[in-house]
């Protein structure tokens, strides 16, 4: 096969390299026919739905069964990835909890924390009940991720030792002191001095997902028969136990999973005391007896890794926070991550497999279509991409959404200023903004250097209606300041991260905006880029407030003055009295924010001076009581607020198990559809000032990536390690990198496109 394979690469290679770069052609002939997205139950009834050509994809990898029925499939194939996620044994560290009040719990013990630990099988689990798709977790951080782990304590730090863990149990004083079985709280223990026995664990196991149930029963088994520790378990689904366990945080024990972003900042999401508060992301650190903070030293050090001005700080304090979360505190039990596949239909050609997300990604939904299937009565090419979760939302709100299921419908609705190439995850890429320059500001009010992001906005951006797709007005900058400033005082939202450090925002006009942070990171370029929300919603999201502002002692420029009235979202107008002079933001005057602990933004900094006896009236849009809450943004119905900035609107909906969201595709969306033969998805600047252009293209890049995998198939059993999904681009030779791929990609060799206008 090798020396076959030999003589057409390299007439391949050098047909490419005589090509034209500058031929252009028209795009394929293929049009977006739209994407259903069905919700079901578990991981098997949406796995079924594949297997019976039901759904196209799903929005989870497979199991090692459901890998062998992958294999004997005529129609599906197979993408491997590495999964930005991590599945664990959350354990909560609070003080007490719910059911046991005035109890000291057991799991705020740290010596009962790392017995838990040390009791826990993670090869059994990822070599048995996984068969292999997974790799172990020491620390919290995703298998991709592991580079940046501290050398000790992610390094087998808890080994799995039964009687290791029974003696630390009985050195902390938990031990079966009156001998029938089941271990005593300690004499003296908070709520129970006397040391009767231990009252039952509560241990929450999803039953909705197959490897977190066997994982999860076997550990209660281990606990009871082996630890010898009383456990009252309840295996149910999401549904049941998600408000239990992030909402009342009334649990000791939660087989829970995650899955990240790119960067294990995500470790100041999950561990530091900001985010404690009803369903918030951290609900597992806690609280002492008193009300403070379990552990002040890692919030500190989450801080130093959230604030990192470069990699070298950033990765030090990553090192620093694990080496608290795992060696000094056990705050909670790593398992594994996923390393495994995503199966998908043969008929569904143009996939991009993410690094470390695999399939389901905004880059497969742009180029992705559907050929016909001989088998079926129906002309599939004419049907809309069907799409499948593993589970129901349990919202679709953008700014409070917290479910991975939620996101299967919001992420195709939504865009953000920047995005990431998707084969190296370390290289940003444009959006929505078509460039952004990073520098930084003197703040004199604190005397520090703070970082300042300008954002170039693309000027073919739409917002599109729901139900009708109807393209209602361009996004400008107008959006992003109505976004951070919506989001900005309501600090229990899931997404507040967007806003919590801008200190100011100056819009320079439609298309640029300068957000000025009110510290130094080199994570704050990315934090107001998404979510975003159209200004239009702001009439009903905001309440219209007036504001008359006696002048008692005389203003001189650079003076404040603090509204006592609610956050400002947006000034609607501002007019100096007697004379009725209106004041110009940005002229006369400034917004600033106040940061912890109210974050409100209504300090206003005069740049006029102004005399006793003058009164200046404010007219603003205020956050309303509904803020962000409900099921839909602000309470209202999805067909009021689910705008559409990306390449899909939302057409129906219906919730909950057994329902759906049928998305349409918008006609506007600024990258169109992508010619086929766009493989590595690399963006190209164009050298000059700011904003610079760009462009993707179809070249040389591609047609090595293409060469790579060339006679490669994705459809067989094991998948060789050169299959590239990416590369399978034609509708004939399916599952199969071959000649008629190449011709595709010739065809639209030196192709342009994405270009801002």
């Amino acid at each position: 096969m090798k020396k076959a394979t030999f003589p057409i690469v390299a007439i391949l290679m050098m047909t490419l390299l005589l090509f034209s770069p500058t031929f252009v052609n028209a795009y394929s002939p293929r049009h977006c026919k739209g994407l259903d997205v069905y919700f079901y139950a578990s991981d098997d009834k949406a796995f079924g739905a594949l297997l019976a050509g039901t759904v196209d994809m799903i929005q989870w990898s497979v199991t090692y069964e459901q890998y062998l029925d992958a294999c004997e499939s005529t129609d599906l194939e197979l993408a491997g990835f590495s999964e930005n996620g991590m599945m664990e044994f959350d354990v909560n560290n609070n003080y007490t909890i719910a059911d046991y009040p005035g109890i000291r719990s057991p799991t705020n013990d740290v010596e009962f924390r790392r017995a838990l630990a040390q009791a826990t099988p993670k090869a059994f689990f990822v070599n048995v009940i996984i068969n292999g798709f997974a790799e172990k977790l020491d620390c919290p951080l995703c298998a991709p991720q592991k580079g940046y782990g501290n050398e000790t304590c992610c390094n087998d730090y808890y080994p799995y030792d039964l009687d290791a863990a029974n003696a630390r149990l009985d050195a902390a004083g938990f031990a079966d002191t009156d001998s029938d079985g089941i271990r005593n709280y300690p004499v003296g223990w908070p709520g129970r001095e006397t040391g009767p026995n231990m009252d039952c664990l509560k241990v929450y196991v999803r039953s909705d997902h197959a490897h977190r149930l066997a994982a999860g029963t076997l550990y209660v088994s281990i606990l009871t028969d082996d630890l010898h520790i009383p456990v009252c378990a309840v295996y149910d689904t999401s549904d049941v136990i998600y408000p239990i366990v992030m909402d009342a945080r009334n649990y000791h024990i939660y087989t829970g999973g995650w899955n990240f972003g790119r960067y294990p900042t995500y470790l100041w999401g999950l561990f530091h005391h900001d985010n404690w508060y009803v369903g918030g992301s951290d609900y597992i650190t806690g609280e002492d007896e008193n009300g403070n903070p379990n552990y002040p030293d890692l919030d500190a050090a989450l801080d130093e890794l959230y604030y990192a001005t470069d990699m070298t700080t950033f990765t030090a304090a990553v090192k620093k926070s694990l080496g608290l979360i795992v060696c000094k505190y056990c705050v909670n039990i790593p398992l594994w991550s996923y390393k495994s596949y995503w199966a998908y239909s043969k008929y569904l050609v143009g996939v991009v497999n993410e690094d470390g997300y695999g399939l389901e990604n905004t880059y497969t939904f742009l180029n992705a279509y559907k050929v016909d299937n001989p088998d079926t009565e129906v002309d599939e090419s004419q049907e809309p991409i069907k799409f499948g979760t593993i589970n129901a939302p349990k919202a679709l709100n953008i700014l409070d959404s917290t479910w991975y299921f939620d996101y299967a419908t919001l992420d195709r609705l939504s865009g953000s200023l920047l995005s990431v190439n998707p084969y190296n995850l370390a290289l940003d890429q444009p959006w929505m903004a078509q460039d952004w320059y990073e520098t930084e500001w003197f703040d004199p009010q604190d005397n520090e250097t703070k970082t300042k992001v300008t954002y170039y906005l693309r000027e073919d951006v739409w917002w599109h209606a729901p139900e009708s797709g109807e393209a209602i007005q361009k996004f400008t900058a107008h959006d992003v300041a109505f976004s951070i400033w919506y989001i900005y005082p309501q600090t229990t939202l899931w997404n507040w991260a967007m806003a919590k450090d801008v200190h100011h925002t100056v819009i320079i006009d439609d298309y640029t905006i300068e957000v000025y942070f009110d510290s130094l990171s080199m994570f704050h370029k990315y934090a107001p880029t998404a979510p975003l929300l159209p200004k239009l919603l702001e009439p009903l999201l905001c309440d219209q407030v007036m504001c008359e502002l006696p002048i008692v002692d005389p203003i001189v420029p650079s003076d404040e003055t603090l509204l006592p009235w609610d956050s400002i979202v947006q000034i609607i107008n501002v007019t100096k009295y007697p004379e009725g002079i209106p004041l110009v933001e940005g002229e006369d005057y400034e917004v600033f924010a106040t940061g912890t602990p109210d974050y409100c933004h209504q300090e206003i900094h005069w740049l006029i001076p102004l005399a006793p006896g003058e009164t200046i009236v404010f007219w603003y849009w205020a956050v309303n009581a509904a803020g962000g809450s409900g099921y839909y943004l602000g309470g209202l119905d999805w067909s009021n607020t689910l705008y559409s900035s990306g390449p899909y609107y939302i057409a129906d909906f219906s919730g909950g198990v057994g329902g759906y969201a049928i998305l349409n595709c918008v006609d506007s969306h600024f990258l169109g559809k992508p010619p086929l033969g766009e493989i590595d998805w690399t963006w190209y600047w164009v050298a000059g000032p700011y904003p610079r252009s760009g462009y993707f293209q179809v070249n040389l890049y591609d047609a090595v990536a293409l060469l790579k995998a060339y006679c490669a198939r994705g459809d067989t059993c094991p998948v060789p390690p050169n299959w590239f999904p990416g590369a399978d681009l034609d509708g004939y030779d399916l599952g199969h990198v071959g000649l008629y791929d190449a011709v595709q990609l010739l065809t639209n060799y030196g192709k342009k496109f994405g270009s801002p206008p």
